[in-house]
This record gives structure tokens, sequence and C-alpha cells, in this order.
């Protein structure tokens, strides 16, 4: 019989065959799985049935050694042709196009080792073994396992021999892999479970523990109704928070624009008056305003990103010339840091990017430095790749601790403790959000007490 010609189709994963050899075998304990697959070969090799094995190396030395404990002459087997090991992963990977077993490929491979087997044999039964669903399944690619399972049925279909394979437990650890579990048992006309049953000797004690089994499948589905039910509360409960957020933003933001404009005024009114107390005063209020009304647009970021993140609207752009605007408009923020700042923005960086968007991550990076980096020197950089620009703010601060670098760009996250600086921890957070939806990445090199490096590379399109 030439295994090579079996054909069949595998798109609607159909059963196994009616009064099938195709066994799955469940396992917890590798030691456990070994004394499975020896007893099955030794009852065909008593039968006078060749065998295949199909399995990883360490799995292929556990069922030669119980086989030998067993008293079978493995060697011997091995060279008559009674006995085949092939390797689990690089057989797979024969069958693998574009991440699913290919049936032709199968055929090609598989059918010419069953051939020889049987022949060999005088055309009785090869008992077959094999783990490359399971290696599928840990390769987190179900469909693939399922697909290979049918592949299998469709070839037992037309030509005699058994197979027995074998899943790790372990591979079935989330209630998403239910339905996995069951498909795959779905796929075989027998189903064996782990030790924890089998090895039961008494029916009563085997009773008593589907029993247990029962009730803690019960026990788990309350769980996760449990679950579900707190998931559901806090999804409701963010919904409320967003919507706290926008409604204060937006609130916060209609007063602040009417102060902002009556201190804009004033500063007209007093700026004959030889008070510097007055001047001073109003400088200050001026400056808290404008905190305030930064803090106000972070809120409403917070509430915009956190809805998904929006597509960028791109146009032409310098990240040169921006990043000039932008340190232009800091001169009195730097001034008051103490800080030295150094641009070295002379080449032209063009892309397409958001303006404004992009101009809020050099804004952020920017104001952290000449805040956590106050009195020490503070460089921009900016370059031109060959397929992005570059955009790099040093400064010489505190720096920041290596477990706190990969946090402090989620929201309200902080480095520091917000007693010693203010701020809502939203910055960082915004920027990576921003530089993200322009397919680039930030990311930053520090160490406490030598100042951070944050660096934004962004495509020269999204």
């Amino acid at each position: 019989m030439d295994f090579a010609l079996a054909q069949g189709s595998t798109a609607h994963h159909p059963p196994p065959p009616a009064g099938g050899s195709h066994r799955v075998q469940f396992y917890e304990d590798p030691a456990f799985l070994f004394d499975v697959v020896a007893r099955f070969l030794e009852v065909g090799f008593q039968a006078g049935e060749p065998a295949v094995i199909i399995a990883t190396e360490i799995h292929r030395k556990g069922f030669k050694a119980r086989l030998k404990a067993m008293g079978f002459d493995v060697e011997r087997a091995l060279a008559d042709g009674r006995l085949v090991l092939l390797d689990a992963r690089e057989t797979l990977a024969k069958l693998m196009v574009w991440g699913m077993p290919d049936e032709e490929r199968f055929q090609q491979v598989i059918g010419p080792v069953l051939d020889k087997s049987l022949r060999g044999a005088g055309g009785r039964r090869v008992r077959a073994y094999g783990e490359m669903v399971d290696l599928l399944l840990r390769d987190s690619n179900p469909r693939a396992a399922l697909l290979l399972e049918a592949q299998w049925n469709d070839l037992g279909r037309l030509h005699p021999f058994s197979l027995l394979c074998a899943y790790a437990m372990g591979g079935f650890q989330t209630q998403k892999d239910a339905q996995v579990f069951h498909d795959v048992c779905s796929a075989h006309a027998h189903v064996s479970p782990t030790e924890a049953y089998t090895q039961v000797q008494f029916e009563e004690q085997r009773l008593r523990e589907v029993a247990a089994l029962q009730q803690r499948s019960k026990a788990l589905e309350s769980e996760i109704e449990h679950r579900k039910r707190v998931e559901k509360e806090l999804l409701a409960a963010v919904q409320l928070r967003d919507d706290f957020l926008a409604i204060a933003g937006h609130e916060l933001r209609t007063p602040l624009t009417a102060l902002q404009l009556q201190l804009h005024s004033l500063t007209g009114l007093v700026r004959d008056v030889e008070n510097p107390r007055v001047k001073e005063r109003l400088e200050r209020a001026q400056g808290q305003a404008q905190r305030l009304g930064e803090l106000t647009e972070e809120l409403l970021d917070v509430v915009r990103l956190g809805a998904g993140r929006p597509q960028p609207v791109v146009e032409d752009c310098d990240l040169a010339e921006l990043s000039r605007e932008v340190v232009d408009r800091f001169a009195e923020a730097v001034t008051r840091s103490g800080c030295q700042l150094q641009v070295f923005a002379e080449e032209p960086a063009r892309g397409r990017w958001e303006r404004t968007r992009i101009e809020q991550v050099m804004t952020n990076l920017l104001s952290n430095a000449l805040k956590y980096g106050a009195g020490q020197p503070v460089e921009l950089w900016v370059k031109a790749g060959a397929d992005r620009a570059t955009l790099v703010v040093r400064d010489g601060g505190i720096g920041i601790p290596l477990e706190a670098q990969a946090r402090i760009f989620d929201r309200f996250e902080r480095a520091v403790s917000s007693s010693s600086f203010g701020g809502l921890g939203l910055g960082l957070w915004i920027a990576r959000q921003v530089v993200e939806a322009h397919g680039g990445v930030i990311h930053v090199e520090s160490e406490p007490g030598r100042g951070a490096t944050f660096t934004v590379e962004l495509p020269y399109s999204v």
C-alpha cells in the first residue's frame, strides 16, 4: 500500500474514522508518558507490528530506556527497521507552509516512512506515536495542531495503522484553552486522561476522583463568572473616571482662558508701575495659570488617548525647525531653571508628522529635563538618518533608577515622589502614545545621579 497516495480534505476537521485507533494521551509527568508509550509499543511488537516514533530528543531517550528495562532489544529493532525514531521538531519543520501543515508535504514526508515499515512487517499494522501536534500547541498554534490531527485521520481512513498522540496537560491552562481541549478530544477516537485518574486502582476511588474533578470544575466556573463581574465593574469605574476627567477638563478650560486674558490685560496696565512686587506677583500668577492650563490639557489628553490611539493628521514638517521654535518658547523657563540649554539642530530633518503632537512630545521632554536637571546642562539634538529622524533630549540631573525606566512611560507613573516634583505623571505616557502612533519608538538611558537621555526615533512617514 502506498501511504503517499492517501488523499482527504482537512478543511472541516472531520472526526476520526468510526472504529478507528487514533488515541490521545494527556499527561502531567513525562515519566508516566514513557510508561504509556512503552506499553503501547510492546503490545505491537508482540503482535509483530513495527513502530514509528516521532518525538523530542529527551522523550525518545525516555522511551528507549523504558523499552530496554522491559527486556526489549532496542538497537536490534532499530537496525532491522522494526523501530523508527524521528525528531518531532525536525519532522514538523518539513511539513509547515506559512505556519500551517501542508497536506501534500505531510504525505510526502510521513507516507514513505509508514510504507517502509508496513512492507517490512509483511502488511501488519504499523504503530505510530507522535508529538508534533503537542509542539504546535506549545507554539501557540492550535489551528495547526488540529489541522495536523485531521490529516492523520484522513490517512487512517485508507490505511491500517494505530496512532497515539500525546499532549501535556499544562498546555491547557486558561478558559480560552477549553475549546481547544474539546476540539483535540473530538479529533480522536479514544481519549485517555492523565495519570491523576488512570493510576487510581479501584473503581470507587475513580468515582471519587471524578466527583472531585466535577466540584473543581464548578468552582472554577463560579470563579470565572465572579471575575467577569469584577472586570465589568472595573471597566465601568474606568469609564466613569474618564467621563469625570473629560468634564473636569472642559469645565476648567473656560475659566482658565478668561483668567489668562485678565492676567494679560493686567500686564499691560502695570507695565509702567514702578513697584517691583506688583510685577513679580503678576508674573507668578501668570506662571501658575499657565501651569494649570498645561495640567488641564494633560487631563484631556488622557481621555482622548485612553479612548484609543488616534491616527495622526500628518503634514510636511521639519523636525529641526520645530525644535528651534519650541526652544524659543522655553527661554523664560530655561532662565528660571538655571540650566544651560544647547541646541544641535542645524540640518533639516523633514518628514510627514502631526506637527502639534510632535511639538507636544518635545515640550514634555524639555519640561522634564529642566525640572529634573535644574542647574545642570541640557542638550537637544535633531539628526536626520537614512529612514528616520532622531530627537535626543539629554540632561545632567538626578537620573532614573533602572527598575523605574520602563514604568515611567505608563500612565500616572513617576520615578520620584510627587511631593518633591510636581506633575501628574502623564507627560512621558502622552509622549509614548504620540510617538508610537507615528510608528516610532521612544526610550531612555539613565543612571541615578548621572542624568537621563531620552531618544525619539520617527520614520519619515506614518
